[in-house]
């Protein structure tokens, strides 16, 4: 079962969604932001669906739409930044928790790509409502020099639209890794990237991302896909990257093998996505005995 999220932050701003049924009482609630060029619908692809094992496993969970995706407004261009989106997001758990949070210890974050990022930026802003985890996967700070010369190239202001060819080149590991309609199917969650977001995440973001890591004071669960792309990706880079959270309780981080930047749209992802169910119940507070 799904259900559209529709909800104002209190700066008036519109933030769209999906969510899953009711899950489990006292599982973690799940809100889940995508990746850029991506709507909330990449956690949904049919036969990838991290929304469908959320589901099938008690959970409660929630895609956004990031600002300028799917139905959530855009921001002026002079706001397209991560620290912006994640302030919006913010304010639209809190609604969020408001409405769905009955029953549940708290929220875990899953997020891909430049919506770890994001993720990256709210967990350090010490949110006022109860954030258990988050799990990052698809981010890194070193991308090839390919990639940081390819979005430079792209003409100020303008939404990049990444063709099919596209994807399949940048977010998709080696044939045999996914199935030959993955990318097709993949599409009905494929949306322009604010060339912005694109810029940040090769520039700004691999300056900051060591400190605002060191902001994070919950527990980290983090997956760099073995065929990256769009990120150096080996053993070494996993490591620095969760070496960054220095006061995070603890750090769970593993380079995946077998899978491209999209790891839950490859053969292995259903392996990726049953982790980060069961991170979340880590994540939960302990039982109190009675």
């Amino acid at each position: 079962m799904r259900t559209d999220i529709d909800i104002r932050t209190p700066g008036g701003l519109r933030v769209t969604g999906i969510a899953t049924g009711p899950g489990t009482p006292d599982t973690p609630l799940l809100v889940c932001l995508p990746g850029g060029s991506y709507t909330a619908r990449y956690f949904d692809v049919p036969g990838f669906s991290l929304l469908d094992a959320a589901e099938a496993n008690g959970f409660t969970a929630i895609a956004l739409d990031r600002p300028g995706y799917g139905g959530s407004d855009p921001l002026p261009a002079d706001e397209r930044t991560f620290a912006r989106n994640a302030e919006v997001l913010d304010e639209a758990i809190i609604a969020l928790w408001a409405e769905y949070g009955a029953g549940h210890p708290g929220v875990v974050m899953v997020s891909h790509s430049i919506g770890s990022a994001i993720t990256v930026h709210i967990a350090a802003r010490q949110p006022v409502w109860p954030l258990l985890g988050i799990a990052l996967h698809g981010v890194s700070t070193i991308s090839p020099a390919h990639v940081v010369g390819a979005w430079h190239s792209m003409p100020p202001g303008v939404p990049v639209q990444f063709s099919p060819e596209q994807r399949r080149m940048f977010m998709y590991g080696p044939d045999e890794t996914f199935a030959p309609d993955a990318v097709d199917r993949a599409e009905i969650s494929a949306a322009a990237c604010p060339i912005e977001e694109l810029l940040e995440i090769v520039g700004e973001w691999p300056r900051t991302a060591a400190d605002l890591a060191g902001q994070v004071r919950v527990p980290v669960h983090y997956v760099l896909a073995e065929h990256e792309a769009l990120w150096t990706a080996d053993q070494g880079r996993v490591d620095a990257f969760a070496g960054m959270f220095t006061a995070a309780p603890h750090v769970d981080a593993t380079l995946a093998r077998g899978v491209g930047h999209n790891i839950d749209h490859h053969h292995r992802g259903r392996a990726l996505q049953l982790q980060q169910l069961a991170f979340a119940l880590t994540c939960s507070p302990a039982p109190v005995p009675a």
